[in-house]
């Protein structure tokens, strides 16, 4: 499947070394909030800009959702004076055993969030979770600003094949994924890149807390074979440090946003060290049959370019 038939355009504790040959590319989702009171009060007005660039900062002219403080699903102004509106009414629109009274249902922005509104106003916040991708600096669409990417970002659970970008089948070459070498389930397998053979160590899942629509550009990028996370070796923040499959634990070397390059293809970055998920080539063309799979500096290069295929 090609890029553009991916893209929707409606608006709308230490780690061991990894072994031989590797193989895999990854990301992860965050801590889930808590509970919600029942009584949530807005985020004071410190916290409601995204900060220095990072994987959920908003575009201009939007700001965080924050239905809760881990909400990161960026809105208009308006729209979040709604929210907080919303979380203020929340003593009133219940009962005394704490449930919705009648005409009202949870609204659902993020994990945990038992806020009741009414349907219009629960559509209204999934459609905002539908579209995050739309309005955060890392992932609007250079192309088609107006459009999105669904995916990763609304069909949890669903099993992605992670394809560098610039290999083609052509020259006695091949399209190539990331593989979790030789489909091992050891813990500290490492990835390569390969031509694709539909084993289900070249698919992967973008799990997020909560495992529904993405309310923040953070991820666990999950093996299929083996439900291990794709994980920066060793914890290390240096360049060639390999990308090996690793129990899930929550570290933050476990995980992974996306962020979109100017050609409109997709960077993996660990949210850990903040390098990109690159398959090894001195060259900084597409990788070679078989290349390791490592972090190194995000410098553009056509070996650090990934399509993110359904």
């Amino acid at each position: 499947m090609s890029e553009t038939s991916e893209r929707s355009r409606t608006f709308k504790g230490p780690r061991p070394a990894a072994v031989c040959a590797l193989l895999l590319a990854g990301l992860l989702a965050g801590t889930g909030p808590g509970a919600f009171p029942a009584n949530a009060a807005p985020a004071p007005a410190s916290a409601t800009k995204a900060g220095p660039y990072g994987p959920d900062t908003c575009k201009q002219g939007y700001v965080w959702r924050e239905s809760h403080p881990e909400d990161h699903v960026c809105v208009t102004p308006q729209v979040r004076d709604q929210t907080w509106a919303q979380n203020r009414a929340n003593n009133s629109n219940t009962d005394d055993n704490g449930r919705c009274r009648d005409g009202l249902v949870a609204r659902k922005a993020v994990p945990g969030d038992e806020i009741c509104v009414t349907e219009s106003e629960h559509d209204a916040a999934r459609k905002a979770n539908e579209q995050a991708a739309m309005h955060w600096e890392a992932t609007w669409d250079r192309v088609y600003p107006d459009g999105y990417v669904p995916f990763p970002f609304t069909d949890a659970g669903h099993e992605y094949k992670i394809r560098s970008s610039y290999t083609s089948k052509r020259d006695g070459k091949q399209v190539l994924y990331v593989d979790v070498w030789q489909g091992s389930t050891q813990d500290g397998t490492g990835t390569v890149v390969w031509d694709y053979w539909g084993g289900a160590n070249q698919r992967f899942t973008f799990r997020r807390a909560g495992n529904d629509l993405a309310y923040q550009n953070v991820f666990e990028i999950v093996a299929a074979h083996s439900g291990k996370c794709l994980d920066v070796a060793g914890w290390s923040k240096d360049n060639g440090a390999k990308i090996i499959q690793w129990p899930c634990h929550g570290g933050t070397n476990q995980k992974w946003y996306l962020e979109r390059r100017p050609d409109n293809r997709w960077q993996i970055r660990s949210l850990y060290s903040d390098k990109c998920l690159d398959a090894a080539q001195p060259t900084l063309k597409a990788p070679d049959h078989g290349a390791i799979v490592q972090q190194w500096d995000c410098v553009g290069g056509q070996n650090q370019a990934w399509g993110v295929i359904n």
